[in-house]
């Protein structure tokens, strides 16, 4: 088997065989960095298809994502997943307030800034920077340089830059009349309809949200995944407000079904039965919500059971330079 085989297989709703193919790889080689990297992903795509599971699976998901920068120390693909997945069990630690959640954000930080040297115009690990080195002090912040980093996107890209400016607003700041704004330096740019759009959501604005969100897709119809964005937002709304129930579950249930229509890779469609079996489930209706499940189980017995949409950095190809950017510290 090669990599390429085990991310096929992976793809294709079968991690188990995957896994142990790359076993034997590594197990012939243990220098086989693209093994390692691929192994690193194959267990966290599993872990992700049980939560309780993934923290227990950090360990080995880190030894096989340092063996494979360890043996292809110049391949950024590989150095961006680490900084990732540093980041992902910096911000875990946080959430489950873990006395070592301070270290891992700065190794997280560390693993940026070496991939930074690498590539200094990779613009996706330069935002995850801004987010996480602009947190306070105490968990691992860094005013000076959060804003230091934002300065340097401002400079490649006006609007990678007003990204990373919006991150270093103040907390009661206006942020849809922010992306007003830049969409008015900027129209039609998707990047901008998106961020204007989920600003309208976070002030419970979902008319204006949801045209926002539209008209993002127009601009860039391959942001397929900004339906379930906004069906998770109906699925929040109705799980804080039992009232709007009848009616947010089934705006949800629809933008499922319009994403599954766009014939998404079989992990993500497996990710988004399962997004509509917890809505059959919550409405009483046991039996279809069983039925789905069913569904995404034959597509891909792994499929994430988490709330947030799996990272697209599991999904892209193990030779391709990913640049997956999504925000730790909000919901959508």
């Amino acid at each position: 088997m090669t990599v390429r085989e085990a991310y096929d297989l992976r793809m294709n709703g079968m991690a188990d065989s995957a896994k142990a193919g790359l076993e034997l790889l590594i197990a012939e080689d243990s220098t086989h960095a693209a093994a390692w990297y691929e192994l690193a992903r194959t267990e966290h795509h599993m872990g992700l298809g049980n939560p309780r599971e993934l923290f227990g699976r950090i360990e080995n998901i880190q030894l096989a994502m340092d063996n494979a920068v360890t043996n292809d120390p110049d391949n950024v693909t590989y150095s961006f997943y680490r900084g990732y997945f540093g980041y992902f069990t910096a911000y875990a630690s946080f959430m489950r307030h873990q006395p070592d959640a301070l270290e891992k954000a700065k190794e997280a930080v560390s693993a940026f800034e070496s991939l930074l040297s690498l590539k200094p115009d990779y613009y996706e690990p330069m935002l995850y920077l801004v987010e996480i080195l602009g947190v306070p002090a105490e968990m691992g912040g860094d005013s000076a340089k959060a804003d230091a980093y934002a300065a340097k996107l401002e400079g490649f890209d006006a609007v990678l830059g007003a990204k990373a400016r919006e991150l270093r607003l103040p907390n009661d700041a206006d942020r849809v009349e922010f992306w007003q704004e830049v969409l008015a330096e900027n129209p039609d740019n998707a990047d901008v309809l998106e961020q204007l759009g989920k600003a309208f959501l976070y002030k419970d604005d979902v008319e204006q949200g949801a045209n926002y969100l539209e008209e993002a897709l127009t601009a860039d119809p391959t942001r397929q995944l900004l339906l379930l964005d906004l069906a998770r937002y109906h699925m929040m709304t109705a799980r804080r407000d039992e009232q709007s129930r009848d009616t947010a579950l089934p705006l949800a249930k629809e933008l499922i079904n319009r994403y599954l229509g766009s014939e998404p890779i079989p992990p993500l469609r497996a990710y988004a039965f399962g997004l509509s079996a917890m809505i059959e489930s919550v409405s009483g209706n046991s039996e279809g919500a069983g039925e789905l499940r069913e569904q995404a189980m034959a597509v891909d017995p792994h499929f994430s059971k988490a709330f947030a949409v799996p990272p697209l950095l599991l999904f892209t190809a193990p030779d391709e330079v990913s640049h997956f950017h999504s925000y730790f510290l909000r919901p959508l």
